[in-house]
């Protein structure tokens, strides 16, 4: 009776090493959030009217030389670029459009930001490092801390 226990001990820890060897690996939401708030007086370009002590978050780009489009969309005009990748740009918010393909990568969210060259726009999530396809940014939400799906008013400059 004991060598039967022990066997079937054995043999129960054995089907619980093997699951746990071939169970999916769980994803976690966005390892690499947006971060290092900091506030910026924003400029209206259209009317010259101030947004003094903004809150920017740094976001991690995977890679440099990434469009700034002018609107959600992928068949938007670029405005310009952000050069520099990693951690070295800014953005305000984030906001739900169309999907943007880059190879496998897919997302319909999509980040405001000046360009280097200072025109603003937006930069398609599938630049920004972490998460997953068609997941949002989890440091980046619209001001006051709600996620907008297209359509919010009144909405600051950087956010139409």
């Amino acid at each position: 009776m004991i060598h039967i226990k022990r066997g079937l001990t054995t043999a129960a820890a054995a089907l619980a090493a093997l699951a746990a060897l071939t169970a999916p690996v769980a994803h976690a939401t966005d390892n690499v959030p947006c971060h290092s708030p900091t506030k910026k007086d924003l400029t209206d370009p259209g009317t010259g009217h101030v947004w003094p002590g903004t809150e920017v978050k740094y976001c991690n780009l995977t890679r440099g030389h990434v469009p700034v489009y002018a609107t959600r969309s992928p068949g938007a005009p670029v405005v310009g670029y952000l050069e520099q990748g990693g951690a070295a740009n800014w953005f305000v918010t984030e906001m739900k459009g169309e999907t943007f393909r880059d190879g496998s990568a897919e997302n319909y969210w999509w980040g405001s930001t000046m360009a280097d060259n200072g025109r603003w726009g937006w930069v398609p999530d599938v630049y920004f490092a972490g998460g997953d396809n068609n997941e949002d940014d989890a440091g980046l939400l619209m001001p006051g801390g709600y996620t907008c799906a297209n359509v919010c008013a009144p909405l600051p400059f950087w956010a139409r």
